[in-house]
């Protein structure tokens, strides 16, 4: 009964801790705190402390009360799921109260460790905002230009991050308010030195992406634009003409495999893929596609048609000889030669020569084709037309069919010609590929690889319930019937064969009109022919309509992004003494304060921005006039692929 006594006290007591706190009631608040019958670490029903509950009412004079009776209630979390980890300083960042934020800094709020990681705070299904868990986070979130200085006065780390490694300038990158956010990216990194703010762009998250590459990733052109032309440099201006340096860090693929050129590449978010008509990507593709994309794709086309025309050549004079009168049956009238009589004449060592190429072609596709797929992974086989799509697959396909036909030709089996003709079809077939690389063709391609993989994919699927249901039926309405009069329904096997030509118009319903037909058959066959060939092939041609009119919208934008792609495979295939870095070493032009890379372009900028001081240059305050003078030429060099032109 004592101990029952003891509960109820404890908890009525807990109550009126709460609503001391609550109404900012200071008097009861002391004289409580004071009493030994009290807990002042009592918890509430969403496991708060009584010094969140007076700070989530803005109750200053209380909450004053509390740190100085119960001062290792400062840092005390919130333990519930949905608000673990929620202090006493995140509540006042929230709400926004500098003159809290301040009194619990100065009484050892811990602004370096503090993290709110309930599901309420992460990115999920109960994420109710997401301001990156750390109190620096949630300040700049917010917008708060004075709780950010005075939080990092106090040494809330730049770098820390948080569980999805996003440190505080990702998270600003997420937010929707884009305005708030590069204002207070900038705010942010003016507080710190410039050596802390390189390195903090250069922190990596959980996905591997600084804060620039986060932005491609999400496709928001918007802060893109912004991060890029923050570590813009103008290298000297003369008028309404400026030159200007971007930094290729982490934009292009030198040394980074989850570069912004890849992310736009590997994306199948429609916003991603308007990154490239932004400076300096834009600027970027054009001069890898001019000095070095377009030459290596021309020859890269040329050698593949040319490997495939070779095995062409070779498929049409394989070794063949007429089957002796003896085993002819009138329908087969020539067969596999043996290995052995294979190679005999001159002209078959011509074919041999052929045939040896082309092996060795199959299996130099073999060992560039596989690690490529596995570097991609399983889901980008099909579902991004602009790395490729199902042809590096299909390529695979095609090595396994020579190294197949290899097999056969060795042990002397008729069968050759399947792997063959398999072979040939994809082989040729493949050259599709190669229409990315011309604006007019380029657009096709992925045309093509939609309507496969996209409409004809499920109008397959619902057209082959349909022929089954109706062959099915069919049939069974002819077992009664003498077949040799309906050879078209003899088996199942050829009556499905029959459905797929009638459905496709390319015989009438095959059925002899002298002979007394049952009339119910006449009564499915119409039926079949409204549903299958009115209904469905009429929706397979609206769907095909509609993609080409959704593709033809974007081809200008799907050809370029699929001309990055291939630059970027071609930087990843060719030899390394063959490959070219983009851009001038920062040394270079001057900025010997860095070991980047810049991409130079000429801008053209508004008039009222353009003004020329006296002398008629404004120069960058670091990059001296003879710097600039010893440089020119290599300016210029660079400006022939730095105009802002189209592919």
């Amino acid at each position: 009964m004592e101990l029952t006594i003891n509960v109820d006290e404890t908890t009525r007591n807990g109550s009126l801790l709460f609503k001391a706190a609550r109404t900012n009631d200071t008097r009861a608040m002391k004289k409580l705190l004071e009493s030994t019958d009290v807990d002042p670490f009592i918890r509430g029903n969403l496991e708060e402390t009584i010094l969140h509950t007076a700070l989530l009412n803005g109750n200053k004079d209380v909450m004053e009360v509390i740190v100085e009776m119960v001062p290792s209630l400062i840092n005390e979390p919130m333990t519930s799921e949905m608000y673990k980890g929620e202090t006493p300083l995140h509540i006042a960042i929230l709400k926004q109260d500098i003159s809290m934020v301040h009194y619990l800094l100065q009484h050892g709020a811990d602004p370096i460790h503090a993290r709110a990681n309930g599901s309420c705070f992460v990115p999920g299904q109960y994420g109710q905002c997401y301001y990156g868990e750390y109190v620096l986070s949630f300040a700049a979130c917010l917008g708060n230009e004075e709780i950010v200085t005075l939080l990092l006065k106090h040494g809330a780390p730049l770098q820390a991050q948080d569980s999805l490694g996003n440190t505080v300038l990702h998270v600003l990158v997420l937010q929707a308010d884009k305005e708030l956010a590069c204002f207070m990216y900038d705010i942010v990194t003016s507080l710190v030195t410039n050596k802390q703010k390189h390195k903090v762009q250069s922190i990596e998250n959980s996905n591997g992406y600084t804060p620039l590459q986060l932005a491609a990733a999400e496709g928001d052109t918007q802060m893109f634009n912004y991060l890029v032309q923050k570590q813009k440099r103008t290298y000297w201006t003369m008028g309404t003409i400026s030159y200007c340096v971007y930094d290729l860090t982490h934009i292009d693929t030198w040394g980074d495999h989850k570069s912004v050129l890849d992310i736009i590449t590997s994306s199948k978010k429609m916003q991603v893929r308007k990154l490239v008509d932004i400076r300096p990507v834009k600027e970027l593709l054009h001069h890898k596609w001019k000095t070095f994309g377009l030459k290596y794709f021309m020859l890269w086309m040329i050698s593949y048609i040319a490997y495939t025309s070779i095995f062409t050549a070779v498929c049409l004079y394989r070794p063949l000889k007429r089957m002796p009168d003896n085993q002819t049956d009138n329908f087969t009238v020539m067969i596999q030669k043996t290995l052995a009589e294979s190679y005999q004449t001159k002209g078959d060592y011509i074919r041999l020569s052929g045939e040896l190429f082309t092996i060795l072609g199959a299996v130099v596709i073999l060992a560039s084709e596989v690690p490529y797929l596995a570097r991609i992974g399983p889901r980008n086989f099909f579902g991004n037309a602009s790395i490729g799509g199902p042809f590096p697959l299909l390529m695979v396909a095609f090595s396994f069919s020579i190294f197949i036909a290899v097999v056969f030709r060795i042990l002397g089996m008729e069968e050759e010609s399947i792997p063959l003709s398999v072979a040939l079809i994809i082989g040729w077939c493949n050259t599709i590929y190669f229409a990315r690389g011309f604006r007019m063709l380029g657009q096709f391609s992925i045309m093509i690889q939609k309507i496969i993989f996209g409409d004809l994919l499920q109008w397959c699927c619902l057209l082959f319930i349909a022929i089954i249901a109706f062959s099915s039926a069919l049939y069974i309405l002819f077992q009664t019937l003498n077949l040799k009069n309906y050879p078209y329904f003899r088996d199942f096997q050829m009556t499905l064969y029959t459905a797929v030509e009638l459905m496709m118009g390319l015989i009438d319903f095959p059925i002899p009109y002298n002979n007394v037909t049952p009339s119910f058959i006449y009564i499915v066959y119409v039926l079949y022919m409204i549903f299958a060939y009115l209904l469905m092939l009429n929706l397979l041609i609206a769907m095909m309509d509609d993609t080409y009119w959704r593709v033809a919208q974007e081809r200008e934008e799907l050809w370029k992004v699929q001309i990055a792609a291939t630059i970027l495979l071609l930087e990843k295939r060719i030899p390394k003494f063959l490959r070219h870095r983009s851009g001038v070493p920062g040394i270079t032009l001057g900025f010997n304060d860095d070991d980047k890379w810049y991409f130079g372009v000429q801008e053209i900028i508004p008039e009222e921005k353009g003004k020329i001081q006296a002398g008629g240059i404004h120069m960058v305050k670091s990059v001296g006039w003879e710097v600039i003078r010893s440089n020119l030429s290599k300016i210029a060099n660079m400006k022939e692929y730095s105009e802002s032109t189209p592919f």
